[in-house]
Protein backbone atom coordinates (compact mmCIF):
# COMPACT_ATOMS: atom_id res chain seq x y z
CA UNK A 1 0.00 0.00 0.00
CA UNK A 2 3.00 2.07 0.98
CA UNK A 3 4.57 1.58 -2.56
CA UNK A 4 0.96 2.16 -4.38
CA UNK A 5 0.40 5.57 -2.06
CA UNK A 6 3.99 6.63 -3.15
CA UNK A 7 3.64 5.85 -6.90
CA UNK A 8 0.10 7.71 -6.81
CA UNK A 9 1.58 10.99 -5.29
CA UNK A 10 4.16 11.16 -7.49
CA UNK A 11 1.55 11.04 -10.44
CA UNK A 12 -0.53 13.68 -9.02
CA UNK A 13 2.45 15.91 -8.18
CA UNK A 14 4.21 15.33 -12.07
CA UNK A 15 0.26 16.38 -13.46
CA UNK A 16 0.17 19.24 -11.14
CA UNK A 17 3.53 20.57 -12.87
CA UNK A 18 2.75 19.89 -15.76
CA UNK A 19 -0.56 21.94 -15.15
CA UNK A 20 1.25 24.99 -13.73
CA UNK A 21 3.53 24.68 -16.92
CA UNK A 22 0.76 24.69 -19.48
CA UNK A 23 -0.84 28.02 -17.59
CA UNK A 24 -0.38 30.81 -19.65
CA UNK A 25 1.12 33.31 -17.66
CA UNK A 26 -1.00 36.95 -16.71
CA UNK A 27 0.76 39.64 -19.06
CA UNK A 28 2.09 42.40 -17.25
CA UNK A 29 0.07 45.45 -16.98
CA UNK A 30 0.43 48.38 -19.76
CA UNK A 31 1.40 51.52 -17.87
CA UNK A 32 2.16 54.89 -19.97
CA UNK A 33 4.17 57.33 -17.97
CA UNK A 34 4.88 60.76 -19.93
CA UNK A 35 8.45 60.93 -18.30
CA UNK A 36 11.30 58.35 -18.49
CA UNK A 37 11.51 59.52 -14.55
CA UNK A 38 8.45 58.84 -14.04
CA UNK A 39 8.41 55.14 -15.79
CA UNK A 40 11.59 54.32 -13.36
CA UNK A 41 9.24 54.95 -10.14
CA UNK A 42 6.48 52.99 -11.90
CA UNK A 43 8.85 49.92 -12.33
CA UNK A 44 10.26 50.34 -9.01
CA UNK A 45 6.57 50.01 -7.36
CA UNK A 46 5.06 47.76 -10.34
CA UNK A 47 8.17 45.38 -10.17
CA UNK A 48 7.44 42.66 -12.95
CA UNK A 49 3.99 43.02 -12.86
CA UNK A 50 4.08 46.28 -15.63
CA UNK A 51 5.04 47.17 -18.64
CA UNK A 52 5.98 50.75 -18.52
CA UNK A 53 6.39 53.04 -21.94
CA UNK A 54 7.82 56.53 -20.91
CA UNK A 55 5.86 59.08 -23.99
CA UNK A 56 9.45 61.05 -23.72
CA UNK A 57 12.54 59.05 -24.10
CA UNK A 58 15.52 59.42 -21.67
CA UNK A 59 17.92 62.05 -23.23
CA UNK A 60 15.21 64.27 -24.78
CA UNK A 61 13.99 67.55 -23.84
CA UNK A 62 9.86 67.18 -22.05
CA UNK A 63 9.61 71.07 -23.61
CA UNK A 64 9.96 70.38 -26.82
CA UNK A 65 8.77 67.08 -27.08
CA UNK A 66 6.21 65.76 -29.94
CA UNK A 67 4.09 63.17 -29.40
CA UNK A 68 3.54 60.57 -32.74
CA UNK A 69 0.79 58.15 -33.70
CA UNK A 70 2.33 55.08 -31.40
CA UNK A 71 2.10 57.38 -28.41
CA UNK A 72 -1.49 57.48 -29.14
CA UNK A 73 -1.76 53.84 -29.37
CA UNK A 74 0.20 53.49 -26.50
CA UNK A 75 -2.35 55.01 -24.36
CA UNK A 76 -5.08 53.96 -25.61
CA UNK A 77 -3.82 50.37 -24.52
CA UNK A 78 -2.36 50.95 -21.31
CA UNK A 79 -4.06 50.37 -17.79
CA UNK A 80 -2.98 53.15 -15.99
CA UNK A 81 -1.15 56.31 -17.59
CA UNK A 82 0.84 58.94 -14.95
CA UNK A 83 1.44 62.44 -15.96
CA UNK A 84 3.60 64.98 -13.23
CA UNK A 85 0.92 67.72 -13.56
CA UNK A 86 1.84 71.18 -12.74
CA UNK A 87 2.03 72.33 -16.06
CA UNK A 88 4.98 70.08 -17.06
CA UNK A 89 3.67 67.81 -19.10
CA UNK A 90 0.57 69.84 -20.06
CA UNK A 91 1.17 69.41 -23.87
CA UNK A 92 0.52 65.55 -23.24
CA UNK A 93 -3.20 66.62 -21.77
CA UNK A 94 -4.94 66.65 -24.72
CA UNK A 95 -3.22 63.05 -26.30
CA UNK A 96 -3.75 60.86 -23.20
CA UNK A 97 -7.31 62.39 -22.85
CA UNK A 98 -8.52 61.53 -26.30
CA UNK A 99 -6.77 58.26 -26.22
CA UNK A 100 -7.42 56.90 -22.68
CA UNK A 101 -9.88 54.10 -22.90
CA UNK A 102 -12.87 53.72 -19.99
CA UNK A 103 -11.07 52.71 -17.13
CA UNK A 104 -7.85 54.01 -17.56
CA UNK A 105 -6.55 54.86 -14.05
CA UNK A 106 -4.89 58.58 -15.06
CA UNK A 107 -2.93 59.91 -12.26
CA UNK A 108 -1.11 63.22 -11.42
CA UNK A 109 1.66 61.70 -9.54
CA UNK A 110 2.51 65.52 -7.80
CA UNK A 111 -1.12 66.60 -7.52
CA UNK A 112 -0.56 66.38 -3.58
CA UNK A 113 2.36 68.60 -3.63
CA UNK A 114 1.13 71.29 -6.14
CA UNK A 115 -0.66 73.47 -3.32
CA UNK A 116 2.98 73.66 -2.08
CA UNK A 117 4.29 75.55 -5.17
CA UNK A 118 2.58 76.33 -8.26
CA UNK A 119 5.77 77.71 -10.26
CA UNK A 120 8.10 74.67 -10.36
CA UNK A 121 7.12 71.52 -11.18
CA UNK A 122 10.28 69.35 -10.91
CA UNK A 123 8.72 68.17 -7.14
CA UNK A 124 11.08 64.46 -7.49
CA UNK A 125 14.43 66.88 -6.60
CA UNK A 126 13.69 66.47 -3.26
CA UNK A 127 13.64 62.87 -2.37
CA UNK A 128 10.81 63.60 0.41
CA UNK A 129 8.78 64.66 -2.26
CA UNK A 130 9.27 61.80 -4.05
CA UNK A 131 7.77 59.89 -1.72
CA UNK A 132 4.38 61.39 -2.15
CA UNK A 133 4.82 60.36 -6.07
CA UNK A 134 5.23 56.69 -5.23
CA UNK A 135 2.78 57.15 -3.05
CA UNK A 136 0.41 57.87 -5.72
CA UNK A 137 2.13 55.79 -8.30
CA UNK A 138 1.00 52.84 -5.84
CA UNK A 139 -2.55 54.26 -5.10
CA UNK A 140 -3.38 54.23 -8.99
CA UNK A 141 -1.62 50.51 -9.36
CA UNK A 142 -3.71 49.30 -7.02
CA UNK A 143 -6.65 50.95 -8.43
CA UNK A 144 -6.21 49.53 -11.63
CA UNK A 145 -5.26 45.92 -10.42
CA UNK A 146 -6.91 45.39 -7.01
CA UNK A 147 -5.54 41.51 -7.16
CA UNK A 148 -2.27 42.59 -7.03
CA UNK A 149 -2.61 45.10 -4.07
CA UNK A 150 0.16 43.14 -1.78
CA UNK A 151 2.49 43.46 -3.93
CA UNK A 152 2.25 46.80 -4.80
CA UNK A 153 2.41 47.90 -1.19
CA UNK A 154 5.42 45.23 -0.28
CA UNK A 155 7.31 47.14 -3.06
CA UNK A 156 6.34 50.79 -2.03
CA UNK A 157 7.67 49.99 1.14
CA UNK A 158 11.05 48.41 0.13
CA UNK A 159 11.52 51.72 -2.58
CA UNK A 160 10.43 54.07 0.05
CA UNK A 161 13.43 52.71 2.34
CA UNK A 162 15.52 53.39 -0.45
CA UNK A 163 14.59 56.70 -1.10
CA UNK A 164 14.82 57.50 2.76
CA UNK A 165 18.40 56.43 2.53
CA UNK A 166 18.63 58.55 -0.59
CA UNK A 167 17.92 61.72 1.15
CA UNK A 168 20.42 61.09 3.63
CA UNK A 169 22.83 60.36 1.70
CA UNK A 170 22.27 63.79 -0.72
CA UNK A 171 22.77 65.34 2.40
CA UNK A 172 25.81 63.74 3.62
CA UNK A 173 27.27 64.31 0.12
CA UNK A 174 26.45 68.39 -0.34
CA UNK A 175 27.25 68.60 3.68
CA UNK A 176 30.86 68.50 2.40
CA UNK A 177 30.88 71.90 0.46
CA UNK A 178 31.77 74.81 2.58
CA UNK A 179 28.49 76.66 3.62
CA UNK A 180 29.88 80.05 1.46
CA UNK A 181 30.03 78.05 -1.65
CA UNK A 182 26.93 75.77 -1.26
CA UNK A 183 25.18 77.76 -4.33
CA UNK A 184 23.91 76.07 -7.72
CA UNK A 185 24.52 77.71 -10.59
CA UNK A 186 22.39 76.62 -13.63
CA UNK A 187 21.08 76.87 -17.04
CA UNK A 188 17.07 75.55 -16.29
CA UNK A 189 15.46 76.49 -13.29
CA UNK A 190 14.58 72.95 -12.52
CA UNK A 191 16.74 72.72 -9.31
CA UNK A 192 14.47 74.47 -6.75
CA UNK A 193 13.08 71.89 -4.83
CA UNK A 194 16.74 70.46 -4.44
CA UNK A 195 18.26 73.52 -3.21
CA UNK A 196 15.56 74.11 -0.31
CA UNK A 197 15.31 70.77 0.85
CA UNK A 198 19.38 70.88 1.79
CA UNK A 199 19.90 75.01 2.55
CA UNK A 200 21.45 75.76 -0.69
CA UNK A 201 21.07 78.72 -3.16
CA UNK A 202 20.23 78.62 -6.52
CA UNK A 203 20.21 80.71 -9.56
CA UNK A 204 19.00 79.93 -13.05
CA UNK A 205 18.98 81.88 -16.84
CA UNK A 206 16.09 80.19 -17.95
CA UNK A 207 12.17 79.63 -16.52
CA UNK A 208 11.10 76.28 -15.01
CA UNK A 209 9.34 75.81 -18.41
CA UNK A 210 12.70 76.41 -20.64
CA UNK A 211 10.66 78.85 -23.08
CA UNK A 212 12.71 82.01 -22.85
CA UNK A 213 16.36 82.41 -22.69
CA UNK A 214 17.70 85.70 -21.74
CA UNK A 215 21.11 87.35 -21.53
CA UNK A 216 20.04 89.70 -18.86
CA UNK A 217 20.72 87.30 -16.48
CA UNK A 218 24.40 86.69 -16.95
CA UNK A 219 25.76 89.23 -15.51
CA UNK A 220 24.22 89.07 -12.25
CA UNK A 221 25.89 85.36 -12.46
CA UNK A 222 29.11 86.54 -12.74
CA UNK A 223 29.16 88.56 -10.31
CA UNK A 224 27.94 85.78 -7.88
CA UNK A 225 30.56 83.66 -9.42
CA UNK A 226 33.13 85.95 -8.56
CA UNK A 227 31.92 87.29 -5.41
CA UNK A 228 31.61 83.74 -4.18
CA UNK A 229 34.43 82.27 -5.40
CA UNK A 230 32.53 79.74 -7.31
CA UNK A 231 34.48 77.24 -9.07
CA UNK A 232 31.43 75.35 -11.33
CA UNK A 233 28.13 76.72 -12.86
CA UNK A 234 26.19 73.46 -14.17
CA UNK A 235 23.50 72.67 -16.86
CA UNK A 236 21.77 69.81 -18.33
CA UNK A 237 22.58 68.15 -21.88
CA UNK A 238 19.68 68.06 -23.15
CA UNK A 239 19.91 72.16 -23.43
CA UNK A 240 21.26 74.48 -25.56
CA UNK A 241 23.02 76.85 -23.05
CA UNK A 242 25.40 79.11 -24.71
CA UNK A 243 24.50 81.88 -22.96
CA UNK A 244 25.74 80.09 -19.69
CA UNK A 245 28.93 78.51 -21.18
CA UNK A 246 30.10 82.01 -22.20
CA UNK A 247 29.49 83.36 -18.95
CA UNK A 248 31.50 80.39 -17.12
CA UNK A 249 34.19 81.09 -19.75
CA UNK A 250 34.09 84.90 -19.01
CA UNK A 251 34.00 83.63 -15.47
CA UNK A 252 36.81 81.36 -15.79
CA UNK A 253 35.26 78.67 -13.79
CA UNK A 254 34.14 75.06 -15.50
CA UNK A 255 30.58 74.21 -16.84
CA UNK A 256 29.18 70.67 -14.70
CA UNK A 257 27.03 68.36 -15.77
CA UNK A 258 23.65 68.03 -13.88
CA UNK A 259 20.09 66.08 -14.74
CA UNK A 260 16.40 66.73 -14.19
CA UNK A 261 15.80 63.52 -16.02
CA UNK A 262 17.11 59.97 -16.20
CA UNK A 263 19.00 59.39 -19.30
CA UNK A 264 21.17 56.56 -20.82
CA UNK A 265 24.02 55.65 -18.97
CA UNK A 266 24.97 56.22 -15.52
CA UNK A 267 22.01 57.88 -14.36
CA UNK A 268 19.64 55.70 -16.17
CA UNK A 269 17.31 55.25 -13.05
CA UNK A 270 15.85 58.02 -10.09
CA UNK A 271 18.10 57.25 -7.17
CA UNK A 272 21.32 57.16 -9.53
CA UNK A 273 20.72 60.83 -10.91
CA UNK A 274 19.93 62.12 -7.98
CA UNK A 275 23.26 60.91 -6.53
CA UNK A 276 25.50 61.67 -9.52
CA UNK A 277 24.00 65.41 -9.28
CA UNK A 278 24.71 65.56 -5.55
CA UNK A 279 28.56 64.12 -6.19
CA UNK A 280 28.94 66.66 -9.23
CA UNK A 281 28.25 69.06 -7.12
CA UNK A 282 30.26 68.76 -4.43
CA UNK A 283 33.34 67.78 -6.92
CA UNK A 284 33.38 70.65 -8.34
CA UNK A 285 32.04 73.54 -5.62
CA UNK A 286 35.13 71.82 -3.66
CA UNK A 287 37.94 72.98 -5.54
CA UNK A 288 40.21 76.01 -4.18
CA UNK A 289 38.59 79.12 -5.52
CA UNK A 290 40.70 80.70 -8.34
CA UNK A 291 42.61 83.60 -7.41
Amino acid sequence: MAVVLSVSLACGSSDQEQDLANTPKKQPMSVVTTTALLADLVKNVGGDLVSVTALVPPGADVHSFQSTPADNVAISRAAMVVSNGGGLDQFLDQVIQRSTSDGTVHILAAKALLELDDEDPHFWQNPVFAVRYVESIRDGLIAADPTNADDYQVNFTEYKDRLTKLDFDIASTLNTVDPTRRHLITFHDAFGHLAKRYGWQVTSLVGSDASQVSPGPVVEILEKVREQGLTAVFAEPQFNSDLLEKAAEEAEVEIGPIYSDVQDGEVANYIDMMLFNAKSLARLLRLSAKN
